[in-house]
């Protein structure tokens, strides 16, 4: 049986008991004292987290301009800071071109994909007159509007049944008309988009420099390799406790072959033998030989040649990066593609797809080849990222420090003066 009973305490804070509130009133005070020192305490761990994130800029800007003779690693608080990350999204991910996805995702008109990015929630869509970036937030009352991939006419919310157009146009809105409602001026935001070599590139900012113009180089480099022909043959999904630089640089360094990757990599494609070419302003490739003595089919997968290569290309896998973080890998006749979703200091989300050229999909032993080189990147991405969750916490410990960079590191020093440029712009 629960009894009530009214103590002393309750009948000092009741203004109508007998203390007529004086508890009331002490307890004020000493809220708003309290609530002072906290606000103290905030305000100087404020200061103090500022200060912080000062000392690490400096610390990271001080390794401008070093030879790759005599280079550094950036601090490792720049692989675990969250302020630092944040300083990244500003002055980098928001202003840059971002890679979310591939035009063979969206074959047909209505064909779309979701993506989460940077606190963004994106559809992709291929409308009647091109792919587009949209919102995918409702502009009632905020409720996603897709989810996963598939086809659709339309995007109806699940919450009010709100109806928009491929192209973001609001088409309907029940029971809107006893309000003032112009429908005709509601549209999803859109994001400005470019497809280049087949990738989907979109800007958040939308006044980053055009992107084709940046990447033409390397458009000329890969037509060889016929892009417009690749499609998704298969795809891997990853969240990750790691930072997205260190998924960058080890995808682009072959040093680590010899010890992550003794079976996988470093009998076919010794780690002595790569190289990376002197970088460019938007993007950089680096470059792992086959052994001498390595056959041709040991190359291949089995699947159709990408296109009409140089002897050179035939034998060897090409790293290229599209900074800050869009990577793919080609091999004679596919191609490994890590398309990011940087989530925090140390949490990267990516999906690991293996494209082909669409002929590869009428081979009669398509799916056996294709379960094969999957299982095989399966094997290969879990060794990196078991090296990687270590480098992670590793940085994240007092004694951790710049390290220095090998010669067989010069995507990673590239990468690392890319973050510095912008960082400190």
């Amino acid at each position: 049986m629960f009894i009530r009973e009214k103590c002393r305490l309750c009948e000092l804070a009741d203004p109508a008991g007998p203390g007529g509130g004086a508890l009331v009133h002490v307890l004020h005070r000493v809220n708003k004292k309290r609530d002072a020192m906290d606000g103290s305490l905030s305000f100087h761990g404020d200061q103090s987290a500022g200060a912080a994130l000062d000392a690490l800029l400096r610390s990271v800007l001080a390794g401008n301009d070093q030879p790759l003779a005599r280079a550094t690693t950036l601090p490792p608080e720049a692989y675990t800071s969250e302020g630092f990350f944040q300083l990244e999204v500003d002055r980098i991910f928001r202003r840059q071109w971002l890679v979310v996805g591939h035009v063979s995702q969206c074959n047909t008109v209505g064909d779309y994909f979701t993506i989460d990015l940077l606190g963004e929630m994106i559809v992709v869509v291929r409308a009647a007159d091109r792919i587009r970036a949209l919102s995918r937030i409702c502009l009632h009352r905020w409720a996603p509007l897709a989810s996963g991939s598939g086809n659709a006419r339309r995007f109806s919310c699940p919450f009010h049944k709100w109806a928009y157009g491929l192209d973001g146009r609001l088409l309907g809105a029940p029971l809107m008309d006893q309000v003032e409602f112009d429908a005709q001026a509601c549209r999803l935001p859109e994001y400005r988009t470019e497809i280049v070599d087949g990738f989907i590139y979109l800007n958040l900012s939308g006044d980053a420099a055009p992107l084709a113009p940046q990447l033409s180089e390397l458009t000329d480099v890969l037509s060889r390799s016929r892009p417009q022909d690749w499609v998704i043959g298969t795809t891997l999904e990853y969240d990750c406790p790691i930072n997205w630089k260190i998924v960058v640089e080890t995808f682009m360094e072959c040093y680590h072959h010899i010890a992550a990757h003794p079976e996988t990599f470093e009998r076919a494609y010794p780690a002595r033998q790569t190289y990376v070419e002197d970088g460019r302003a938007a993007w950089t490739v680096g470059h792992a030989p086959a052994r001498a003595d390595l056959p041709e089919a040991r190359i291949s997968a089995g699947f159709p040649a990408l296109g009409e290569l140089t002897a050179q290309e035939r034998r060897e896998f090409r790293l290229y990066l599209v900074y800050p973080y869009q990577l793919f890998n080609v091999l004679p006749d596919r191609v490994f593609w890590f398309c990011l979703q940087p989530e925090g200091a140390a949490r990267t989300r990516f999906q690991a797809h293996i494209l082909v050229r669409r002929e590869a999909l009428e081979q009669p032993d398509y799916q056996q080849r294709m379960t094969a080189e999957r299982d095989f990147l399966v094997v290969v991405n879990d060794e990196d990222i078991a090296v990687n969750v270590m480098q992670q916490r590793g940085a994240a410990t007092r004694a951790a420090a710049p390290g220095r960079f090998s010669h067989l590191e010069k995507a990673c020093w590239q990468l690392a003066d890319y973050v510095r440029e912008r960082i400190g712009n």
